[in-house]
């Protein structure tokens, strides 16, 4: 199983390096068309990569990224040999928590903007983090708990994704936006690979097929949460500084 999860975060990272370039590039020729046509991409993308406000963005993205994938590679072998769900409930159990996955989308959009994209992170974190907890101490528990459970947990991770790419997208500046989503999405999913390279490392399957130290990855996950909740914070308050700049700018220009 360790093979595994290091091999399928082997891959992860490998295909991001590829997607580093591809997005990049894309992402360059609109920058260069739009904005700066005058300007060689590989010298647009050594400005980007070298922006402190961007590095600090691309670290939270690394962070964010962590969570998920740590936990998703073994979501249906903790489900079988460590909560007794069957293979026939498996299917069921995921569209369930699915279903309310989507609808959580668009109330998470709603409520990122009336309450305040940070404050919707926040709670969505601080709900993760309890859920996370709890999830990764069960032992064997019915279908509909563990149900409720992973909905909630969800609800929770949707907060989370829903508020914190919209911050993200507030931080670069309008000629740099393309290239910043592009590297940006690559970090993201090479992060992901190297999380699940790391898990694979931490969770150990017995002969037995459970799988043992899943509190201990639980509580990793649960510390880049907490990490990464500061880091949204420093991100939050650039953006409300670049926010009252650029509205300071605009009525000095009237």
């Amino acid at each position: 199983m360790r093979k595994l999860i290091a091999r399928h975060g082997q891959i992860t990272s490998a295909l991001g390096v590829f997607f580093v370039s591809s997005n990049v590039s894309a992402s360059e020729q609109y920058s260069i068309r739009t904005w700066q046509s005058h300007r060689n991409p590989l010298q647009h993308f050594v400005k980007v990569i070298s922006q402190p406000i961007y590095i600090k963005a691309f670290a939270a993205t690394v962070l964010l990224a962590t969570g998920g994938f740590m936990l998703m590679p073994f979501g249906s072998a903790f489900s079988i040999n460590n909560l007794g769900i069957t293979m026939e409930q498996l299917p069921l159990l995921y569209m369930i928590t699915g279903g309310f996955s989507i609808m959580m989308g668009p109330l998470a959009g709603r409520l990122s903007d009336k309450i305040g994209k940070y404050k919707m992170f926040v709670i969505g974190s601080v709900l993760s983090m309890v859920m996370v907890l709890i999830y990764c101490n069960l032992s064997i528990t019915p279908l509909w708990v563990v149900i409720v459970i992973n909905v909630i947990m969800f609800a929770g991770i949707m907060a989370r994704i829903i508020p914190s790419s919209a911050l993200l997208t507030a931080i670069p500046d309008p000629q740099d936006r393309g290239a910043f989503n592009g590297i940006n999405s690559s970090i993201q999913q090479i992060s992901g690979g190297v999380a699940a390279a790391v898990a694979g490392l931490i969770v150990v399957q017995t002969e037995s097929g459970k799988l043992e130290r899943y509190p201990l990855l639980g509580y990793v996950v649960v510390g880049a949460m907490i990490i990464t909740i500061g880091m949204m914070y420093m991100l939050n308050q650039l953006v409300i500084k670049k926010a009252e700049a650029d509205k300071a700018l605009s009525e000095h220009k009237k």
